[in-house]
């Protein structure tokens, strides 16, 4: 038993979008992402403590970036909208949150992603996931500047 407990807890990031990957179109169309963009794909929910840490150092970040050539987007997996909206209005409210939100309260983003973690951070251009980060990182804004030059 515990063999096969370990070989799916193994398995899991074979679940998950892979680099490389093509996102499904329908998701692509959720997200509203459109062609030769970096896009900066950032999920978090109101409960995860190591999202909120994070939200504020990725906030920082899209105040540095050339927005014609890289776009975050943060997707809010909470079930419930108004606890959603509550979170984000908080978090706006002391600057931790200033980049386009999608609301996923049905969890069918996240589901089509397989995330295996939170918070969860996908570099995607063109459909394409190009990077990935699962969990907290120490100084992510500078990570994230780092990718970005990486990218372009």
């Amino acid at each position: 038993m515990k063999a096969l407990v370990l070989t799916l807890l193994l398995s899991l990031p074979l679940l998950a979008y892979d680099k490389g990957e093509t996102i499904n179109s329908k998701t692509l169309q959720a997200l509203e992402l459109k062609k030769d963009k970096l896009y900066i794909i950032d999920f978090f929910a109101s409960w995860c403590g190591s999202c909120k840490k994070e939200l504020p150092l990725i906030a920082k970040v899209n105040t540095q970036i050339d927005h014609t050539k890289v776009e975050i987007v943060g997707v809010d997996v909470d079930s419930k909208l108004a606890k959603a909206l509550a979170f984000q209005k908080k978090m706006k409210a002391i600057g931790a949150m200033n980049f386009r939100i999608v609301n996923d309260t049905d969890n069918s983003i996240i589901r089509d992603f397989r995330a295996i973690g939170m918070p969860s951070l996908y570099y995607v251009k063109n459909g394409k996931v190009l990077d990935i980060i699962v969990g907290a990182i120490h100084n992510i804004d500078t990570k994230i500047l780092a990718d970005i030059q990486k990218f372009h």
